[in-house]
């Protein structure tokens, strides 16, 4: 990148901006070029606000690219840019013709009253009790909620913000590397451009697995962190296609394992799939389908770790299997079904 700002034909500002944008929506920054970015940002005022309006124009005629005539206008800019690039001949020229064209579409854009502004405020999706559903979002993506799941959408002009307030949601993501696509849950943020990849909240844990593509997890979030770790691979917990992150909300701890995607994925299919899981938190899954809530009575029998596939949509079968695998009581009691361990047989 600075090799084309020193070119003997310098790029002027707008043009300069219209490659950073370029770049960041081809594919990640190197940390070569992750500080390069941030130095042009910091060299000049105008650079973020000219950055910022190349992300609108580029966002703009995405959302348009079916309209007559843009397609071609857009693939017109691109292979300007593309060209500039390869043979690196008067870059200032093949810019400038890059950064008219998508001038032009934004002003068509402004014309039709911000068609490519999505949304202002939060949408709330949610589940009941055994109700499962898929979302398709705005911007192509698609949420799968677990049962008594709850996730809330707000898309602006920069960024594409989730918020998961109870259950378990797989979120196939829309690529889009100007906008990042960020899910908050138990204090931490799961950050993506393109990808899939789930989440979960139990009463002592948050779980992020991932299916394809790549996410950060990042503690803390703040809009400089996840703006940070959309663009860089050395912010926050990364994570590749089969490893779950497992992290403790209590103390804050996270672990890193490996995960059976085809057996994460049962719940989708209306199955539970459990592998060595305390009974505890297999409760708290099977209560999401429980008309009857199930709870787990002492420490003890919480321990037991649980291993089978169950029907969701029939709590009562897990009821009746855990009880007939380990030593333990199911008494309904003021309107629930309480486990708890059996008393020792007498000698």
């Amino acid at each position: 990148m600075n090799a084309d700002f020193d070119d003997p034909t310098p790029m002027g500002h707008e043009e300069q901006a219209a490659e950073w944008c370029w770049r960041i929506a081809d594919r990640a920054l190197t940390p070569t070029e992750q500080i390069a970015f941030d130095a042009w940002m910091s060299a000049d005022p105008r650079h973020r606000s000219l950055f910022d309006e190349m992300v609108q124009v580029w966002r703009g005629t995405d959302a348009i690219a079916e309209m007559p005539g843009f397609l071609s206008l857009r693939a017109k800019a691109l292979t300007a840019m593309e060209t500039a690039r390869d043979d690196h001949a008067a870059p200032a020229v093949h810019g400038r013709r890059w950064f008219h064209g998508l001038a032009a579409a934004a002003a068509l854009l402004l014309a039709i009253g911000g068609f490519w502004s999505l949304t202002g405020g939060a949408d709330i999706y949610d589940t009941g009790v055994g109700e499962r559903r898929v979302v398709r979002l705005d911007d192509g993506s698609h949420i799968s909620l677990d049962a008594s799941s709850r996730v809330s959408v707000a898309y602006t002009d920069d960024r594409r913000t989730l918020v998961l307030q109870r259950g378990r949601a797989k979120f196939d993501v829309a690529k889009d590397p100007l906008r990042p696509f960020t899910v908050q849950a138990g204090q931490r943020a799961v950050v993506a451009t393109g990808t899939a990849f789930s989440v979960e909240l139990l009463d002592n844990q948050m779980r992020v697995l991932l299916y394809e593509g790549h996410v950060a997890v990042v503690a803390q979030p703040s809009p400089r962190t996840i703006s940070q770790a959309a663009r860089r691979a050395d912010v926050g917990q990364q994570l590749v296609p089969g490893q779950e992150l497992v992290a403790n909300l209590a103390s804050g701890k996270t672990v890193v394992v490996q995960a059976e995607v085809s057996r994460s994925l049962a719940w989708e299919g209306g199955r539970l799939d459990f592998v060595d899981e305390p009974l505890a938190s297999a409760v708290e899954r099977i209560n999401r389908y429980a008309d009857t809530p199930i709870f787990v009575g002492d420490a003890a029998a919480g321990r037991h770790l649980v291993n089978g596939v169950f029907d969701a949509s029939d709590p009562g079968s897990f009821v009746t299997g855990v009880t007939s695998l380990f030593p333990l009581s199911a008494r309904r009691e003021d309107g629930k079904i309480v486990l708890h361990s059996a008393a020792p047989p007498l000698r």
